[in-house]
């Protein structure tokens, strides 16, 4: 068995040609992932299938900040010189069961290009770095594309679930399963201050 990639990038690595990379949510993030959150296609299958709260965004990203403080695992913001907020993807860590879950979502107008597993691998790679053993996804039923990035991040269905919205499932990947025959690229994890926030309004 082969474990996955455990090499997260460093800032001396090849830099991805279109600047993208992850960097740590703050607080001031908050209106930024919302905004993203509240894209019915993104809420679609997340959410219950509603758009969220701009509070219950505001408490994940906090409940994020702190699970980085203990574990090296939070919230990431996907980001490029062209687009601040494409997507985030999150580890919520379970400490007593040596497990994280992986929680993801991505802009609708960056689908298809592979972003969502490169996320998805960033985030596992930096989980089997720590005390973790296993990471686990779900996905509603329909949720043809989700179903297509796990499986495509050598996760392997665990179980069914019933969430709000229907059937779904469960998949995991444990440190020493196989990796994927085609290892998605990591994208490099940076520190940085966030955008600053548009202004509210302007002058006529």
């Amino acid at each position: 068995m082969v474990a996955p990639d455990t090499r997260v990038l460093a800032p001396g690595d090849p830099v991805d040609p279109d600047g993208w990379h992850l960097r740590s949510a703050t607080l001031a993030d908050v209106d930024g992932v919302h905004r993203l959150a509240c894209e019915p296609l993104v809420y679609r299958y997340l959410f219950d299938g509603t758009a969220p709260e701009r509070d219950s965004i505001a408490a994940e990203i906090a409940r994020a900040i702190a699970d980085a403080a203990r574990t090296r695992l939070g919230l990431w913001i996907l980001q490029c010189p062209r687009a601040p907020y494409g997507g985030c993807v999150q580890l919520r860590p379970d400490l007593s069961a040596k497990s994280a879950e992986l929680i993801y979502f991505l802009d609708p107008a960056h689908w298809g290009r592979g972003l969502a597993t490169r996320m998805g691998w960033t985030a596992i790679s930096r989980a089997f770095q720590g005390p973790f053993d296993v990471v686990v996804a779900g996905t509603d039923g329909a949720n043809a594309a989700s179903l297509a990035v796990m499986r495509r991040l050598g996760m392997r269905f665990h179980r069914a679930v019933r969430y709000p919205l229907g059937e779904g499932f469960e998949y995991t990947l444990a440190r020493g399963d196989a990796a994927p025959k085609s290892q998605p690229a990591l994208l490099a994890i940076r520190r940085e201050d966030p955008p600053a926030p548009a202004p509210r309004w302007s002058r006529s």
